[in-house]
């Protein structure tokens, strides 16, 4: 049977984090430089307390429209944090958050702490390899049904009496051999 990959299996633990107490523009800069759409943002502890997204650095601009820009951390702009995952979650579960929500991206915990984060683009990644999986175990289900039928080698022959109970091949034998007489 096929294993579910989990959240862990399909994160990136590659990404951008910012600190709190960043200044907004700096961390306008580092989204940029990294052309990354959000970030998880980080306390001293690197406890996970928020996300800058790229719609709450447009704040930055609607604070003070056409005066002067507006200043602040990024402590002043970044969203609550509304969902996450834990790194044992299925694919299955995950799902069901994406679903939940808006978010193109979710942190991934462990242990409250933050371990990864996984995208929609992990999320169809995960989903192939188990389709892919799943269809290599339906191929090799067929192929040790139509070796048990009728073993066309020696090879053949001896992968079967390999996944079998010696007990249970001598069985065999046995009743083959009683029905040649």
């Amino acid at each position: 049977m096929q294993q579910v990959p989990t959240a862990r299996d399909c994160m990136s633990t590659y990404f951008v984090t910012l600190r709190s107490d960043t200044d907004i523009y700096d961390a306008i800069d580092i989204l940029l430089k990294k052309r990354a759409s959000g970030a998880p943002v980080l306390n001293e502890q690197n406890d996970l307390v928020g996300v800058l997204t790229e719609k709450d650095c447009l704040r930055v601009l609607s604070n003070d429209a056409y005066a002067t820009l507006a200043r602040g951390t990024v402590a002043d702009y970044m969203s609550e944090i509304k969902a996450s995952v834990q790194a044992d979650m299925d694919l299955f579960g995950v799902a069901e958050v994406f679903l939940g929500n808006n978010f193109a991206i979710l942190p991934v915990m462990e242990d409250d702490k933050l371990i990864g984060r996984i995208s929609r683009q992990d999320m169809l990644r995960g989903i192939q390899r188990l389709q892919h999986s799943i269809k290599e175990e339906k191929e090799e289900e067929e192929r040790d049904l139509q070796m048990k039928q009728k073993p066309s080698g020696i090879y053949e022959l001896q992968n079967l009496f390999a996944k079998h109970r010696p007990e249970n091949v001598a069985a065999l034998f046995s009743t083959l051999h009683r029905d040649e007489y």
